[in-house]
């Protein structure tokens, strides 16, 4: 009977333990005083970010489980998180480590291998990423060279580029597991570029593709362009912090850019379809990378139809557009979608950086 009873229990609990549609994943850097502050939050700022997340019921996964689950429309607790660092630097194994370890927490560590085989002095070496596999870290691919993958070099075929790229990519997945035994299909993209090409590299590689543009996960996020909320130095204060882990997916069901360049090159007008949610239609906005608010036309019905008007405002770079709705009921919580593309100099070449 006593059995039985728990049993009940238990099945009554589950749901509103793991009712949640979404999660909110974390990027760091360097956790240090002394490194680029555009890369940087400091120890103390990553210290109070976890005492936040530790006070306000959060529950810490690796990158994997979440991105799993999203995949197969499973639930997740409320307030679930990942915590991830890109490029393996020394900060990460002196200065975050310790911090997550004394919680108990996993996170994953994006290592980019060449530089880590060069020993270069400001990464990790391969003993210290065992340490922190074996502590429960998870070890995800960051390309070999750290080049910026999207490009094909002068004189270069689209057919050699891939071939070039594929290489890259299993080059990194042949160090890591040689030197920890971890597998994985976690690739987060160096400098946060992307494009359709590099996407389907993946997608033959089996790998989710790991961005860097804001917004929440959600069961209609493309998991070959997985947004990650940055954390650094300007964008790392704890009201910024309590608006990132406490975001939502906007809804955007289907988005087309015109014209259609896939991700590359000059974009005009966004078109989106988003579901009904917590927001109402009128508080829908859109802002560009600077901030500035952008115009936009809504329509309604039982899918929200909206265009976003972002001629002129891209440069080269990386360029990218934020959409937003206040949650109904929950003062400083945001419904978040980011949208970005790659723009070449006028003249055809790639941008510095």
């Amino acid at each position: 009977m006593k059995a039985t009873l728990a049993l009940l229990v238990a099945l009554l609990w589950l749901p509103t333990a793991w009712s949640a549609d979404h999660a909110v994943v974390l990027i760091y850097h360097h956790v240090s005083d002394d490194t680029p502050a555009s890369t940087s939050v400091t120890p103390a700022t990553f210290e109070s970010h976890l005492d936040y997340l530790e006070s306000h019921g959060f529950t810490v996964m690796r990158l994997s489980s979440i991105l799993e689950a999203i995949d197969a429309h499973r639930p997740l607790p409320p307030k679930a998180v990942a915590i991830t660092f890109d490029d393996a630097y020394r900060s990460v194994y002196t200065e975050a480590f310790p911090r997550l370890r004394r919680r108990g927490w996993p996170f994953t560590l994006f290592v980019n291998t060449m530089a880590v085989d060069r020993g270069y002095s400001s990464s990790l070496d391969w003993e210290q990423v065992r340490e922190l596999k074996r502590a429960g870290a998870e070890i995800g691919n960051h390309s070999h060279t750290h080049d910026h993958l999207v490009r094909l070099r002068d004189g270069e075929s689209a057919a050699e580029w891939r071939q070039r790229v594929t290489g890259d990519i299993e080059t990194a997945a042949s160090r890591i597991e040689a030197e920890t035994g971890a597998g994985g299909k976690l690739f987060a993209y160096p400098y946060g570029e992307y494009s359709a090409g590099l996407e389907d590299i993946l997608r033959a590689l089996g790998y989710y593709g790991i961005a860097q543009q804001s917004g929440a996960v959600g069961y209609l996020t493309d998991l070959f362009a997985v947004p990650r909320f940055p954390l650094a130095h300007g964008y790392d204060d704890m009201q910024r912090f309590a608006t990132s882990v406490n975001a939502r997916p906007l809804p955007v069901r289907e988005l087309v850019a015109t014209p259609s360049k896939r991700r590359l090159d000059d974009v005009e007008r966004l078109r989106m379809v988003i579901d009904k949610g917590d927001f109402r239609n009128t508080q829908l906005a859109c802002y560009s990378a600077d901030g500035k608010a952008l115009p936009i036309m809504v329509g309604a019905g039982d899918e929200i139809g909206i265009a976003v008007d972002v001629d002129g405002i891209g440069r080269p770079g990386r360029n990218k557009v934020n959409c937003t709705a206040p949650v109904l009921g929950e003062p400083g919580a945001y419904f978040w979608y980011s949208y970005q593309w790659l723009q070449r100099n006028p003249d055809g070449s790639w941008y510095d950086g």
